[in-house]
């Protein structure tokens, strides 16, 4: 099963792989990115997000924004899983770095990002390749492809006008100095976000700690800033260091220079080119030596 996404829509495709409880591996193909979607008797499993174009979506990627590995640990790692085959998972479950029920949370926020994003994609392609597939070890129970789409569709309508109640840009969080509150009053969500606010001013590395996506955080966000737990602020643009200024105008005017000299350069080879091609032809050398020997 193959053919383009302006054809047969995204929901509609993985509607048709669930009804029919289907396994194998759906891909999609589109906005310059490739994700592979794996299901088990119509169940979504496992998710591989593009690995050159949503690098914030992979695993690794995940838990350095999160925490629970550095930038240096990240490289180490990915040579571990190259050298011995394995999961990342399964390498950070086995050095300590995460717990399997962490993990399954993760692995889940993957899943729902990958949908998010997929929904959104207008002009493509898809295929679906049947064969068996075993779920993980780290899948505690099925992912249904209905609901998860659900929760997607509500996204795309809702996120336009959620997005607009906070600063254009890039913007940051914390919490309001002084206040206090019961966090077991405050609705899931909301109480997952004011629990690792502190953890960063940036709210995308907020969400990922709380292990939520972003628009399911700036849900919670915006119900944490109306009831007045949170300040927001929006980030101005930075504005260039005078030093590097200076010096990027010395490179355009040395790159200027360049490539002036280049140009008299070529000019002169191509004079020089057609001095020696046309005035010392053999018919030209014969009419000056005519005129030379006229003029004794």
């Amino acid at each position: 099963m193959k053919g383009k996404i302006s054809d047969f829509s995204i929901p509609e495709i993985f509607q048709l792989v669930a009804s029919q409880g289907k396994s194998g591996a759906l891909t999609i193909r589109g906005d310059e990115r490739e994700t592979v979607f794996l299901f088990a008797d119509g169940m979504i499993v496992d998710v591989q997000p593009d690995r050159h174009r949503a690098r914030h979506a992979l695993l690794g990627n995940m838990l350095v924004a999160a925490g629970y590995l550095t930038t240096q640990e990240l490289p180490r790692i990915l040579a571990q899983q190259d050298r011995e085959r394995k999961k990342i998972g399964e390498i950070l479950v086995e050095r300590g770095k995460i717990s399997r029920e962490k993990l399954a949370k993760y692995l889940y926020l993957q899943v729902k990002d990958s949908i998010y994003y997929s929904l959104r994609i207008k002009e493509g392609e898809y295929q679906f390749e049947v064969f068996a597939v075993r779920p993980p070890a780290w899948m505690a129970s099925s992912l249904r492809a209905d609901v998860l789409l659900m929760e997607g569709m509500q996204f795309l309508d809702e996120y336009p006008q959620l997005r607009e109640k906070f600063p254009p840009g890039k913007f940051q969080v914390a919490r309001k100095r002084g206040v206090r509150i019961d966090p077991s009053a405050l609705p899931e969500e909301e109480r997952m976000v004011w629990n690792v606010v502190e953890y960063s001013p940036d709210p995308y590395r907020v969400f990922r700690k709380a292990c939520i996506t972003w628009y399911e955080g700036l849900r919670a966000l915006w119900g944490l800033w109306d009831r007045g737990l949170v300040e927001i602020s929006g980030l101005e643009e930075e504005s260039p260091d005078a030093g590097d200024v200076i010096l990027q105008s010395m490179s355009r005017k040395y790159a200027i220079g360049c490539g002036r000299a280049v140009i008299w350069t070529l000019t002169a080879v191509v004079a020089g080119s057609w001095v020696y091609t046309v005035l010392l032809s053999p018919s030209v050398t014969r009419v000056l030596a005519g005129w030379a020997n006229f003029l004794r």
